[in-house]
């Protein structure tokens, strides 16, 4: 058995031990592979899951799953209270491992490619034409054809392999997340949602004059340069987050003239008392209660655990309360932003099969029922009858959840329903289906909200860079990057933002990034992404 020793060096060994396998839940860490029908699964526990879960074993879905396949599997979930990487680390440096490890591959030193280098997983590529039919269509037939070839681009390793079976965001949304308002208020006043700057201005200027004490409120990933999803008032400016894409080359925010001209507007806004100044250290709990008390009038946030948390908790106290979601800002009118928060076709969380495995052939064909039609209704609605029904709505099929999840008796929201019975999101597998949407998202707002932050999201896929994979080398100088320069820019843009410094001293703070690194970070990730595009050629 190979040893793997280049796995996240940066936890410590003390978190190795304090995770140890003997701890996970699950029991002995590998079953006799006599018939090629047991396999051992090693996953860190959803939290909505673990609410009412001790095990997957206990959960339906899997209990079906073996009905159908005749596959029995073994759980063996970290010990509580452990992060994903630190119980990743704690069960590699076991003397066993299991037959399946459901992963993020990218937190894996060196990403998927350096994980099937180590021999941790193996390549599919020999066994998915024959042995996993249903996901090698989205990857080599007709539904990767249709979507050309997205999936297979997202969820290959560096040379082209399949390292195991990812989540697929299949369905048409990508985006779950944007600027959102007190859609009450703007009825009230006679306002339309704020596209552009100065209508934003007018918005927050009224907002004031009405009592709203911190008329915008957010945390600091929301105004940061780092976070290439987390796109709020900067796209009004033609500019992105993070690094990003233009054409074929990698750009990084903080470097674009752009990005200056949004800094200076964040500054005129606090200074006109327009944002809550304590966006620095806000928590959720923090905007949360600034938008249900009346202090705040908009925010950043997701569809679920914004808009679907507030409303509920407002509305008690005040029936008219409606959060509703403002399209990415734009320079003019009219305009449609290329900048849009958007999830790729393909996430780097996987379930890898090992060397150990005895039966490569059987655990394959076994996940690959997922990637089907029966496996999508069931890992996203259970079963027919007992979590969902199915109805005929203007000729097409369309699956409604049950009471049992609508109204979670017992538990505290619908996602811990869903969740306690299914995997429907974020789980390797297809992944957000129209009607699952429809069925978690409880209110109007929210299904409007999906339609608004996705006008443009396919268009957006030119500018939003792949998980990638970087060498040790680049990674150490990255990771030294993050260390130091990430965190000393941080601070000058807020200083900035928050009326402590000039808008003249960002250049000064540019240039010492630079010095500090971000020109070797930039071009580590150019590298990287050019990498990342050969597969095209292999």
């Amino acid at each position: 058995m190979k040893k793997v020793t280049k796995v996240i060096a940066t936890l410590s060994a003390v978190s190795m031990i304090a995770g140890s396998l003997a701890g996970c839940g699950g029991g002995k860490s590998k079953n006799a592979q006599t018939d090629g029908k047991n396999f051992t699964y090693w996953a860190t526990m959803d939290p909505n899951s673990s609410v009412s879960l001790g095990n997957y074993n206990e959960m339906m879905m899997w209990q079906e799953l073996e009905k159908r396949t005749g596959v029995h599997i073994d759980f063996i979930h970290p010990i509580e209270g452990s992060t994903g990487n630190e119980a990743f680390i704690a069960m590699m440096s076991g003397s066993e491992r299991p037959d399946m490890i459901e992963y993020n591959w990218d937190n894996y030193t060196g990403g998927p490619q350096q994980a099937l280098d180590d021999d941790v997983v193996i390549a599919l590529n020999d066994y998915i034409k024959e042995y996993a039919p249903n996901y090698y269509d989205y990857m080599e037939g007709e539904k990767g054809k249709a979507a050309d070839y997205r999936y297979k681009l997202m969820a290959t390793s560096e040379d082209g392999s399949y390292y195991g079976f990812n989540v697929l965001n299949v369905g048409e949304t990508k985006a779950f997340a944007g600027l959102y308002v007190r859609g009450d208020k703007l009825d009230e006043w006679g306002m339309e949602r704020p596209e552009t700057i100065d209508e934003w201005t007018a918005l927050f200027a009224k907002a004031k004059q009405e009592g709203f004490e911190k008329p915008f409120t957010c945390d600091s990933g929301v105004f940061s340069f780092n976070g290439a999803g987390v796109h709020s008032f900067n796209t009004a400016f033609n500019v992105g987050k993070g690094f990003y894409l233009k054409g074929d080359k990698v750009v990084f925010a903080a470097y674009e003239k752009g990005f200056k001209e949004y800094i200076a507007q964040l500054a005129d806004w606090v200074k006109a008392g327009y944002i809550d100044t304590g966006f620095v250290t806000n928590d959720a709990a923090k905007i949360e209660g600034n938008m249900a008390n009346d202090i705040s009038i908009a925010s950043y946030g997701y569809v679920g655990s914004a808009i679907g948390k507030i409303m509920p908790a407002a509305r008690a106290k005040n029936p008219k309360f409606s959060l509703v979601a403002c399209k990415f800002p734009v320079a003019n009118k009219g305009e449609v932003s290329e900048f849009q928060m958007r999830y790729n076709e393909a996430t780097s969380v996987a379930v890898g099969i090992t060397p150990e495995c005895g039966n490569y052939e059987a655990a394959i064909s076994w996940y690959d029922y997922f990637y089907g039609e029966d496996g999508m209704i069931l890992q996203l609605f259970g079963i027919e009858g007992d979590t969902f029904t199915k109805e005929e709505i203007n000729g097409e099929t369309h699956y409604i959840y049950t009471d049992k999840i609508t109204n979670h008796e017992g538990l505290n929201s619908v996602s811990e329903a869903l969740y306690k019975y299914m995997l429907p999101c974020n789980h390797p597998g297809y992944n957000q289906h129209t009607d699952y949407l429809n069925g978690y998202y409880q209110y109007d707002e929210q299904k409007e909200a999906i339609k608004v932050w996705n006008i443009a999201a396919d268009e957006a896929a030119k500018n939003v860079l792949p998980s990638l994979s970087y060498t040790e080398d680049e990674l150490e100088v990255n990771t030294n990057v993050k260390e130091v320069a990430t965190p000393a820019l941080e601070v000058a843009m807020f200083d900035i933002i928050l009326g402590k410094k000039s808008i003249d001293t960002w250049d000064a703070a540019v240039k010492e990034a630079k010095a500090n690194g971000y020109d070797d970070y930039l071009a580590n990730t150019q590298a990287a992404y050019d990498r990342f595009m050969s597969k095209l050629d292999k």
